[in-house]
């Protein structure tokens, strides 16, 4: 039997040395582990003189433990191609970019840049940057609110001639009372007459009526924020626009046409629900005018991520299955403007496909699971030479435990896979020039590194050429990928971390051989969600100190069809709990882990399945950590900013529009 070796603290108000050791230990382990950048954006172009060579912009964002904040950091290098290597030839010192929400190159000139900067709550700044140097900027801290730079909402787009950019912000706050100032303005000026109230604004020194209307936020990770609205920034006056946005309408994401804006438009009645991880809510893809006039809704469902083609004759975007899970399958669809039509490009994919096949006139690969993504990629765009004018869309999607690269050629209407699925590393998408894609690259164990990949026509397909950039670091910490262990396998997956040997590193809680190393059982929470093989902070540092770390994606992960995640609605206090135990018994069948040392850690829904483990199995578990726990699905129903979730997970009936009262009859479901 294991022993957590952690030394007891002795008697009185003193700390002992030993203690101390320990906790700096753990918190060094900690530290080191989820101090590893991430990398958030990165775009490539090929030098115009010297085509061999390419320039890489790149932004990571990394924890700052001494100020205790994030990050971000901006860098930028040089590489040349030459003999199927990649070869870095400068790298610019990092630079702190911490107050920059989003960047955007001119699409009529790469070298003219533009940012949106927010410096503080109070400051905002629009930029436009030439050649390295600020040529222009504006604050527009009184023309709105904060910018919104995040997925869902988060905008930055130039129009087509580059005269103005396209960005999301909090909508402008309504006045608020003030005492009036001017004493011309506060005389009576004795003019008879009807009074009415059509009054419109605050006026007289008091607050704007509308100031106090309801209109909530978008739940989790908007808290407290206000609903998003378009700008439209004049590059060469400066002069900043609020569109307002449709009625029952939140937008964003939005993309520019010729003469016209795209974006995809979240829609809502008086209460809004959360939105983030949910792929299932109403939206619609519209465009207006840059004046916002002229409005249109050109396709209504559950959509996102309006990428237009680099033609302008059309545009991919994502569907999902509106209402359900909070995360499914999606589809890929193609709007043609001109015909103003739909095509399915991807279907939802039910079960893993068993060989190549071809559905729907797009040729897709073997074992292929379906899409899963929560958005396109920005730039996804690849012109590869020979035939540039062939559109080749690139983007990642989860496959069963990893993620994988694939392009669809939209004129040929094949999907094909450029990265291996054989539970290697994690390869994500972070944009794409030409016919260079940049992206990232990560196992269980090692942190994120860049990769860019060099496209060509081969064989009548795409093949993507991979160069790895920047060291990986050594680290002896392993894993594998367990498929099954219970009952149907084709459905449950599990990613093992674990340190192959006991050392120094692990000497407070692992000291002997495989059987006696401690276990640490982390299922995903969602329950629509999935472990894959990238870094994860919390297990490589559990397995430094000496756990073994079992990943657990039980039926209902994403990445295994469309029928995995059906499969898990109304079975949540059964099949994944099922799962998640055969899973931990066959870790201690394999010998990989300590029966009488096991722990369990889980979060929102995993922390529901915890909780009910707690009393299922009693004494199965030395110690149950809980974040944030679904434990009690009827008062969440009734409190939380995503009621519906609770009648999708119990397969009961639940619309938008009109959401149905918590009877007792509901509670007790």
């Amino acid at each position: 039997m294991s022993e957590f070796n952690s030394p007891s603290a002795s008697s009185g108000n003193n700390n002992s040395q030993a203690s101390v050791d320990f906790v700096r230990h753990v918190r060094k382990t900690f530290e080191a582990a989820y101090g590893a950048p991430t990398f958030i954006a990165a775009a490539a172009r090929r030098s115009a003189d010297q085509p061999s060579v390419v320039s890489i912009a790149h932004t990571t964002s990394q924890r700052d433990f001494a100020s205790d904040r994030k990050r971000k950091v901006a860098g930028h290098m040089a590489l040349a191609f030459s003999d199927n290597s990649a070869t870095v030839l400068a790298k610019s010192p990092p630079a702190d970019a911490s107050s920059v929400v989003m960047s955007q190159p001119s699409p009529v000139d790469s070298s003219l840049v533009a940012v949106l900067r927010s410096a503080s709550k109070l400051e905002r700044t629009v930029e436009i940057w030439h050649d390295g140097a600020l040529v222009k900027s504006v604050d527009v801290s009184k023309a709105h609110g904060d910018f919104y730079g995040d997925s869902t909402f988060g905008s930055l787009a130039w129009s087509a001639d580059g005269s103005s950019i396209v960005y999301a912000a909090e909508k402008p706050e309504y006045d608020k009372a003030h005492p009036e100032t001017d004493t011309m303005a506060v005389q009576d000026s004795g003019t008879d007459g009807d009074i009415t109230d059509d009054i419109v604004g605050g006026v007289a020194g008091i607050a704007d009526p509308r100031r106090y209307e309801f209109d909530g936020d978008w739940g989790e990770t908007f808290n407290g924020k206000r609903p998003p609205a378009l700008a439209v920034f004049n590059v060469s006056s400066g002069a900043v626009q609020i569109l307002p946005p449709p009625d029952g309408v939140s937008p964003g994401q939005a993309q520019c046409l010729a003469d016209r804006i795209v974006f995809t438009g979240y829609k809502h009645a008086v209460r809004k629900h959360g939105i983030v991880y949910c792929q299932n809510r109403p939206t619609g893809i519209y465009t207006c005018y840059f004046d916002g006039k002229g409005v249109r809704c050109l396709f209504s469902g559950s959509v996102r991520s309006p990428r237009i083609t680099p033609s302008g004759k059309g545009m991919v975007f994502l569907s999902t299955t509106l209402g359900g899970p909070h995360a499914s399958t999606s589809e890929l669809l193609y709007y043609d403007i001109a015909a103003e039509s739909v095509t399915t490009l991807v279907p939802i994919i039910d079960q893993p496909l068993s060989e190549l096949q071809t559905i729907g006139g797009t040729q897709l690969p073997a074992g292929f699971v379906g899409i899963y993504a929560d958005q396109l990629p920005t730039e996804p765009w690849m012109h590869i030479a020979d035939d540039s004018a062939r559109e080749v869309l690139v983007f990642s999607s989860i496959w069963r435990s990893t993620v994988a690269v694939l392009t669809l050629d939209l004129e040929a209407r094949t999907l094909s896979l450029q990265t291996p699925v054989n539970n290697t590393c994690d390869n994500v998408v972070l944009g794409a020039a030409g016919d260079i894609v940049v992206g990232k690259r990560s196992t269980p164990a090692q942190p994120e590194v860049l990769m860019v990949g060099e496209a060509a026509w081969h064989d009548g397909g795409i093949a993507v050429q991979w160069y790895g950039i920047g060291a990986s670091g050594s680290n002896s910490t392993k894993w594998q990928v367990i498929r099954g262990s219970c009952g149907d396998t084709s459905r449950l997956e599990s990613i093992f971390i674990y340190p192959p040997v006991a050392g120094q590193e692990t000497r407070y809680f692992w000291s002997g051989s495989a059987a006696t190393r401690p276990l640490a059982v982390v299922p995903h929470g969602g329950p629509h969600s999935t472990y894959t093989l990238a870094y994860n902070a919390l297990a490589a540092g559990l397995a430094r100190l000496g756990f073994g770390v079992l990943l657990v994606n039980f039926t209902g992960s994403l990445g295994f069809g469309q029928d995995a995640v059906l499969a898990q609605i109304g079975q949540m206090d059964t099949l994944s709990i099922d799962e998640i135990q055969a899973a931990a018994a066959d870790i201690h069948a394999r010998g990989h882990g300590d029966a009488q040392c096991t722990v369990y850690v889980g979060g929102s829904y995993s922390g529901y399945t915890g909780a009910l483990l707690a009393g299922l199995v009693p004494g199965f578990y030395r110690a149950i950590v809980l974040r944030n726990p679904v434990i009690s699905v009827g008062e969440n129903a009734a409190m939380s900013d995503i009621p519906d979730w609770n009648y999708a997970e119990l397969d009961l009936p639940y619309t938008f529009e009109s959401p149905p009262e918590l009877t007792p009859q509901a509670f007790a479901a």
